[in-house]
């Protein structure tokens, strides 16, 4: 088994921040197009909002997950299941835990596209 080390993981990391960006200033850059948004200024304002909205599905994701994981009906239904509580309960920590992550990775995302607009609208206003 590959180990890896940190360096490894945080270019990983950072490369899919990146890429999610590069997403958002490309859908952000079409949409402005078509909306009729042409000037920097404007297109530094559509990525501080895509940039909010990115962050916002993410804690979505985040929330929703944590309240299904408290729902007592959920927990009644999963009873009936053949795993064993101590499956269940870890089975739940680690969907918790993917959805902490995506909400950090759509939080840094949104983070940066939104310092980016500022920045944006800030040298070209």
């Amino acid at each position: 088994m590959k180990t890896e080390n940190v360096r490894t993981v945080l270019w990983r990391y950072a490369r899919k921040i990146l890429l999610i960006d590069l997403l958002v200033f490309t859908i952000t850059a079409l949409i402005c197009w078509v909306g009729g948004w042409r000037t920097l200024n404007h297109y530094g304002t559509g990525l501080m909002i895509a940039g909010f909205g990115a962050f916002v599905l993410g804690g979505f994701t985040a929330f929703g997950g944590l309240n299904v994981a408290r729902d007592p009906t959920y927990r009644y239904i999963q009873s009936v299941m053949p795993n064993s509580l101590a499956e269940r309960t870890r089975r739940e920590w680690i969907d918790m835990m993917d959805s902490f992550s995506f909400l950090i990775l759509l939080g840094s995302a949104g983070l940066l596209s939104m310092a980016g607009g500022w920045l944006v609208t800030i040298i070209f206003t």
